[in-house]
Order: structure tokens, then sequence, then C-alpha cells
């Protein structure tokens, strides 16, 4: 993996790909925030295939299902 240099001092990897839901949903920022909101990651994951399916009747199947 590279890494960049910010401001000469600092080393950081370099992800140049977006997170998974998976990944999201796995932050430990991410579970306090659920978990504030009252909310799962079950339920999150169950909210997002429902809208992915929603799309899809009005934009085609062509849609990928969330990870």
């Amino acid at each position: 993996m590279s890494s960049a240099s910010l401001s000469g001092a600092i080393e950081a990897p370099l992800n140049l790909s977006e997170p998974t839901l998976d990944e999201i949903l796995a932050d430990p920022l991410v579970s306090l925030i659920l978990r504030r909101d009252g909310l799962t990651p079950g339920v999150v994951r169950v909210k997002l295939d429902r809208e992915r399916r929603r799309l899809a009747t009005r934009l085609g199947p062509a849609l990928p299902r969330a990870a």
C-alpha cells in the first residue's frame, strides 16, 4: 500500500477505493451513532435494501445489491 505525506510530517496510507457497507457498519464511530439513534446494522441494511428495490422498479434492475 502506498503512503502519502501530509505536510511532510505524517505518513498516511492511501486508500483509493470506497469502503463497503460491511466496513462502514463495522466502524466503531458508526456503531456509536447507530446506537444513539436506536438503530442496528440490521435495520440499516433492511432500509437500504428496501430503497434499492424501490429504485430498481423506477430505474430498472441494473442497480447492484448493497454489500
